[in-house]
């Protein structure tokens, strides 16, 4: 995909995408050519390299030597993880020192994946200076976003950022990441079997903004995944490009249409309301990829089970005080931002039998059309190993069947378990989700 073939240019669905990422390099060997890459980006000579332990080791150490060797000043910001993680956690500590060790002059540059990622986007952005990442594992969508995740009193918060001038993944570097993030990255990419037909959902019964663009780029990343897993977990050169190129052009698409539609839905919302529990309890819980894939075969069974079921059978109630008090055993201290964006959606989503029965056959439609994607999540799954791994087998069922009910309220998004909520069926699909994990499990 040629970038500068989008930006700026007039699209099909009637806007001008604006994408100012200058360059995406994937390939082998692709950190020997960072330094003269940076050059070319930019006229400063100072460099600000944010690196944690584990990306020093993969790829820091040998890009900061590359860059001294082109004559750039290079200031190493080495971030440690919180006594008792395992990994970074992208929040305000870690954030604060990288600003304090930036001043007002200089290039930004990440080397790591998602945390140094986000905390260096957002740096870079609070300082306005640009910035570049240089990518040590395939593990999420985030390299090319325009916006940051970070974790704020064990919540996390969505912030706007500067995209990186430069995204450089060296497919040796990413080839050798550790599984675990090799999963978390396709967990992530999974997911957008669901968050596209969310995106037709709400296109369907609200006539949302849609770009057909934006979608076909993803289906197309979609379509590259499901043909070539095996190539993926053999660490093939072209499966990690694939799942690589996945994950970066993802993010391109969110960039096009200005928000994660195309990229999150159900799957990612159980994901954040996870986090958000983590954060409340101080307990661990498996990485953003990782809880994404999982969830992802709950939000694809909720489709194929909607693809088999009569509309007219539906019975749609709008239950304020109910939701209210929902919220507020659900979300506890963090009730009232969520009460707020109740009150925000409320009007938005009120929906009526006959609006869903004249969405009917152009939801089916979408599902039909994605149902060998439905269908194939379980599969992909399992040949990559998510129902092995300890962390998703020991996850808080108590906290899963709270999030699958209530994560639709974290977001202004209509998704299927808003609808599902709205007929009635948000408790019974919901277990019957769960039941079918909890099998592949045992």
């Amino acid at each position: 995909m040629d970038i500068q073939k989008i930006s700026g240019k007039k699209c099909s669905c009637g806007r001008v995408h604006q994408i100012p990422i200058k360059d995406v390099l994937i390939e082998e060997n692709a950190l020997d050519q960072a330094a003269e890459l940076v050059k070319k980006t930019t006229n400063q000579r100072k460099i600000y390299l944010t690196v944690d332990q584990n990306t020093k080791k993969a790829a820091g150490a040998e890009l900061k030597e590359k860059l001294l060797k082109a004559d750039f000043e290079v200031v190493e910001i080495l971030l440690k993880e919180r006594k008792g993680d395992d990994h970074l956690v992208p929040e305000p500590g870690a954030l604060y020192k990288i600003i304090e060790n930036i001043e007002h002059d200089g290039y930004v540059l990440a080397c790591g994946s998602g945390s140094i990622n986000d905390l260096t986007a957002y740096a870079a952005h609070k300082m306005q200076l640009p910035y570049s990442i240089v990518a040590t594992a395939p593990s999420m969508d985030g390299y090319a976003s325009s916006v940051s995740s970070i974790t704020v009193d064990g919540v996390k918060q969505t912030y706007n950022t500067t995209p990186p001038e430069l995204i450089i993944a060296d497919l040796n570097i990413l080839k050798a990441a550790p599984w675990k993030l090799i999963q978390s990255g396709l967990g992530d990419l999974l997911g957008k079997v669901s968050s596209l037909l969310e995106w037709k959902l709400g296109v369907a019964i609200f006539d949302e903004y849609f770009c057909q663009e934006a979608f076909e780029l993803v289906e197309s990343l979609l379509n590259d995944l499901f043909n070539n897993s095996e190539k993926i977990i053999a660490r093939e050169k072209e499966g990690i490009e694939i799942l690589t190129k996945g994950l970066i052009y993802s993010g391109i698409s969110m960039m096009m249409v200005g928000s994660s539609r195309p990229a999150s839905g159900t799957e990612h919302h159980i994901s954040h309301f996870f986090d958000m529990y983590a954060g409340i309890f101080g307990e661990h819980v498996p990485t953003h990829g990782i809880k994404v894939g999982t969830a992802a075969l709950i939000s694809s069974d909720y489709y194929l089970k909607l693809l088999e079921t009569d509309f007219s059978q539906f019975e749609i109630t709008h239950n304020r005080e109910a939701r209210e008090k929902e919220i507020k055993a659900a979300y506890l201290d963090k009730a009232d931002g969520i009460l707020e964006l109740l009150d925000q959606r409320w009007e938005h989503d009120l929906i009526t039998k006959d609006d869903l029965l004249a969405a009917e056959a152009e939801i089916k439609n979408n599902i039909q059309e994605f149902k060998e994607y439905l269908l194939g999540v379980e599969t992909i799954l399992k040949d990559f190993g998510f129902f092995e791994r300890e962390d998703v087998k020991n996850l808080n069922r108590e906290w899963l069947k709270t999030a699958v009910n209530h994560c639709f309220e974290i977001r202004f998004r209509y998704t299927i378990s808003t609808l599902l909520r709205q007929v009635g069926l948000l408790d019974k699909w919901g277990e019957e989700g769960i039941a079918k994990l909890e099998e592949k499990l045992a």
